[in-house]
């Protein structure tokens, strides 16, 4: 059976963000179902997870040509050559309204049987901006969604009804695909350590880095326990963690920084020795780092914000904790520490749970029916 091309459009595509869900989705599409999957973008980086993450064959990409100033320029010459030849043209969001709707103009112009797919990656704010654009660019959303766009996606179940409770896209355009995983590691989980876990881009604002570690300094009694964090360090936040230290210099062996970490094995091996991993978040669009910690065992402590309770309702392991609120925090660790016992759930009926709800492969048949009903 001849596949059918599927292209994902990401111009600024890194290396880091094929074990995510821009690389993950069509990789996965490749991968179980009938498409010769690409992602078109500029070849900003060596893309090692091309071959060591994922299987090169399932997944290619396809470099744009520098022909113009502009990214939209380049993108526009691409689907003016290749449209005819393309059966599902993917983007993620719907933030360059202008520009994307030049893309899909074009390309069901050129293409009538052509389908388009947008998968929203929307935190609450994105969502508010979609649902309450003004003017031109409302229009322009408007005819986009009516007339160019055959399926869209969003992460969270809150985000799912805000759209379709607004009338923003109707119910038969719009399916609530969380994000999923791909773990393909033998890691086996041991006995657990005494690890609170935190994964992301540490010192941004979304991420609220600071809150966490306020949060642990506060807590009265640490007994054994050790803060891991993993992940890029944002340069604006060296100082903060230069004065933290030097503030708390007995934390020094307690805090951790493991900085950013692009072996996954290595990655999954913390997430196996936690018990605790915390979410102190301003804003995701649903939370990967959350489903991976999920599915290692990890008991949750999140804001409430992407799709973390739809990750709890899986888990049924973890809470919901304020935002911003350090001390707040600082009580519900020194609750945990103190109570060993409700960090013992059996990881791997986690793990099975998670598996269940949150593979790529379940979540992409999703997908697949609509593209092809």
């Amino acid at each position: 059976m001849v596949k059918k091309k599927y292209v994902c459009i990401f111009p600024g595509l890194l290396n880091y963000h094929l074990i995510k869900d821009v690389g993950l989705l069509p990789y996965t599409m490749g991968k179980f179902f009938n498409y010769n999957s690409n992602i078109l973008t500029y070849n900003n980086d060596n893309y090692s997870y091309l071959d060591n993450e994922l299987n090169g064959n399932d997944l290619d990409l396809i470099y744009l040509e520098k022909k113009f100033n502009t990214e939209t320029r380049d993108v526009i010459y691409y689907l003016l050559k290749n449209s005819r030849n393309i059966d599902v043209l993917q983007s993620f969001n719907l933030h360059d309204t202008l520009g994307l709707f030049i893309f899909f103009f074009i390309y069901k112009i050129l293409n009538r049987k052509g389908k388009v797919y947008v998968k929203l990656d929307a935190d609450d704010l994105i969502i508010s901006l979609l649902v309450e654009k003004k003017g031109i660019y409302r229009y322009m959303q408007n005819f986009m969604i009516k007339h160019l766009i055959d399926v869209m996606s969003v992460e969270s179940t809150r985000s799912y009804e805000k759209l379709i409770e607004s009338n923003t896209i109707p119910s038969d355009k719009l399916i609530q695909i969380p994000n999923g995983i791909s773990i393909k590691s033998n890691i086996e989980i041991q006995e657990k350590k005494n690890y609170i876990l935190n994964v992301g881009h540490l010192g941004s604002k979304a991420k609220a880095t600071e809150i966490l570690l306020d949060a642990f300094s506060k807590i009265d009694n640490l007994e054994d326990w050790k803060l891991i964090l993993v992940g890029s360090i944002d340069e604006s936040f060296n100082g903060y963690i230069d004065d933290y230290f030097k503030i708390n210099p007995h934390l020094i062996d307690k805090v951790i920084f493991k900085g950013y970490i692009s072996d996954r094995d290595e990655i999954y091996k913390y997430y196996s020795e936690s018990k605790i991993f915390c979410f102190p978040s301003r804003s995701e669009s649903f939370g990967i780092a959350l489903i991976e910690s999920a599915y290692f065992g990890n008991y949750l402590l999140t804001t409430d914000v992407g799709g973390a309770k739809d990750v709890l309702d899986v888990t049924n392991y973890g809470e919901i904790i304020k935002m911003d609120d350090s001390n707040y925090l600082a009580g519900r660790l020194q609750e945990l520490i103190s109570n060993p016992e409700k960090c013992e759930k059996d990881p791997y009926e986690l793990m099975a749970q998670v598996n269940d709800k949150f593979n790529w492969a379940k979540l992409c048949e999703k997908i697949d029916k609509r593209l092809n009903p």
